[in-house]
């Protein structure tokens, strides 16, 4: 019987996106039944594919650490953590061979049954005869058998994951994401960078409430919202405090648009106040841990402090870490909300956010690679819509222009650069103008270092006076209006 595999756990398995291999199945190079591909389709395209990669071993220690100490006893010593994951490892392997064994055996007694079918209503022979014939079929059977390209090293490999792993796929949009350690559905969701419906996210409001349609779901948190007898009869449960045991599949409400997300008033306390340069604040605040910010990757909020006018400013964070809020606010002469923050905001100060609002968000149902531009401060939504994308694993490949005019610098440029270091697929390019009006000339340079640049989708965020010269290059150069999404830096 054919072996399948979700698109999200094949991809882990032969280390590339998801996005690489919805790619290949366009194509018609891999197949697809129900949303699942061949285990022996996955092999065949990933032939290098390393059965003993022992960066899986690596990767969870810190999974395992926790467990470890709660199975053995504190007065007994027990192996380490390398050690017991090598041993699951081995034991995978060991029952991926039996069942490899177990099909062909099946297979056999399956053609065997047929062979005696077949001899039985052909002509007349002699008992030799018949004996012979069917002496040389399972011989040539067996054989054949024996070439077959042996997957059990994969199929371990990929129960090592499962063991490791729970993964999620979320009804009726098919998203998926894993559970790793001691995760909620919900923490897991949103730092799987899924937009889960939810509300105080501690069990007391009922908003994450799902439905379990299949696998096994363990509550790791009291809650004090009450599920109906009915309710839990269905299968319903709170994400926020229950995490997977097994792989599952939930029915539960999701936002794909700005429509989705209820508007919001919330009073966050400062955590962090800094003057970057003379041009940029960067101020962190911290939501009450009963009334967390939903909200999506890219969008904004109104900012309300006291004795001040209220400013509107785009969120830098993202949404898989809704209690710590960052923001890049750009200083404007004349402005008081930023020229002088520091006299009315101190650590532990209150300010009152309210919102979100805007729809510059990430299209996150299109496979196309993504092209980011920011000038100045605009990198605060960029850096969330690039982190939104990195917690989706979807995009190919990620490229980031950021053009910083005079007397501004790429003041988070390390983080740039440790993205394009520690991940293959992202690309970063710091470029420089002499003066506001000539951002506009670098971007023949960015079009001329994007192969196929009508095939990406394109984020910009920069003064508004640019976002008319940067949508019609362009659209001059064959990127479909579809494909843009232009946003002004908020100040």
């Amino acid at each position: 019987m054919p072996r399948l595999i979700t698109l999200s756990r094949a991809a882990r398995l032969v280390g590339v996106k998801r996005g690489v291999l919805q790619k290949r199945i366009q194509q018609g190079e891999l197949r697809t039944f129900e949303g699942e591909l061949l285990l022996s389709d996955l092999l065949h395209a990933y032939p290098q594919t390393e059965i003993e990669d022992t960066t899986m071993l690596e990767r969870v220690e810190s999974i395992m650490e926790n467990a470890v100490n709660k199975i053995i006893r504190p007065d007994e010593e027990g192996p380490d953590t390398n050690t017991l994951a090598a041993r699951i490892l081995s034991l995978g392997q060991e029952l991926a061979q039996a069942r490899a064994e177990a099909r062909r055996s099946t297979d056999i007694i399956d053609s065997l049954k047929n062979r005696f079918e077949e001899i039985s209503s052909s002509d007349e022979k002699t008992q030799q005869q018949a004996f012979s014939t069917l002496r040389d079929w399972f011989y040539r059977t067996l054989e054949s058998l024996q070439t077959v390209d042996d997957d059990s090293g994969l199929v371990a490999k990929e129960a090592f994951l499962r063991v490791m792993a729970a993964q999620v796929r979320i009804l009726p949009s098919g998203h998926e994401f894993f559970i790793e350690g001691t995760d909620s559905i919900l923490e897991a969701g949103l730092r799987g960078g899924l937009a889960l419906n939810y509300g105080c996210s501690n069990g007391n409001c009922g908003l994450c409430k799902c439905k379990v349609i299949s696998g096994q779901v363990k509550q790791i948190a009291t809650h004090d919202y009450a599920l109906t007898e009915a309710e839990k009869g269905l299968g319903y449960i709170l994400t926020c405090a229950n995490t997977a045991v097994t792989d599952v599949v939930l029915e539960a409400d999701e936002a794909h648009g700005s429509y989705d997300i209820t508007p919001q008033e919330i009073e966050v306390k400062v955590k962090k106040l800094e003057r970057i340069d003379d041009r940029v604040i960067f101020l962190q605040a911290r939501t009450p841990r009963t009334k967390r910010l939903r909200f999506l990757a890219g969008q904004y909020l109104s900012l309300k402090i006291d004795g001040l006018p209220a400013q509107d400013c785009s969120i830098a964070s993202c949404p898989c870490d809704d209690m710590n809020l960052q923001f890049h606010i750009p200083v404007v002469a004349g402005d008081p909300f930023s020229e002088k923050p520091e006299d009315c905001l101190e650590p532990g100060a209150s300010i009152t956010i309210s919102g979100p609002s805007g729809d510059f968000i990430l299209n996150e149902d299109s496979p196309r690679s993504l092209a980011f531009i920011a000038c100045d401060a605009g990198f605060g939504p960029i850096k969330s819509l690039i982190e939104h994308a990195m917690a989706l694993d979807i995009a190919e490949d990620i490229h980031l222009f950021w053009i910083v005019t005079p007397g501004n610098h790429h003041y988070r440029g390390n983080l740039c650069r440790s993205w394009a270091d520690a991940l293959d697929n992202f690309h970063y390019t710091a470029l420089s103008a002499t003066e506001d009006a000539a951002v506009a000339e670098h971007l023949p340079e960015i079009i001329a270092s994007l192969p196929r640049a009508a095939s990406l989708d394109f984020y910009a965020c920069m003064p508004a006076p640019l976002l008319g010269q940067t949508e019609s290059f362009l659209l001059d150069h064959g990127v479909p209006a579809q494909q843009l999404s232009l946003e002004p830096i908020r100040k």
